[in-house]
């Protein structure tokens, strides 16, 4: 073998294992966000009182700026949210600097609830 076999030869095998690699990590990449759709939209069937005490506590702490119908006014528009759960309820207890106030001092976990179901009825 010469020279030139020794120093193109592991160049070539390297640039497969990163092209392979790129691809692997492309692939996991797809499939985390084909299971995160997957997860948002298999949601269980809306409990309807939850729904209802949902509206109630968003009529009292969210309609002053997304408006009466969530259709939004100040704050936006919040009919065909595309976020998980748990992104609402964080989005809900943290707020948003600037934009939302916080509500996690105000609203326990089971009102959360309540209102996370309300705004996923809005889809």
């Amino acid at each position: 073998m010469n020279l030139q076999h020794h120093v193109v030869a592991p160049l070539i095998a390297t640039a497969i294992a990163a092209a392979s690699l790129a691809g692997t990590f492309g692939v996991a990449a797809y499939m985390q966000s084909v299971g995160a759709t997957q997860r948002q939209n298999s949601r269980a069937p809306l409990d309807p009182k939850l729904v209802a005490g949902g509206r109630k506590l968003f009529l009292m702490n969210c309609a002053h700026c997304h408006a009466d119908d969530a259709t939004g006014d100040e704050g936006p528009d919040l009919h065909g949210l595309h976020k998980t759960d748990e992104r609402l309820r964080l989005l809900i207890k943290n707020g948003i600097k600037g934009e939302m106030p916080r509500f996690n001092e105000k609203l326990a976990d089971p009102d959360l609830d309540a209102l996370v179901a309300y705004l996923n009825s809005l889809r």
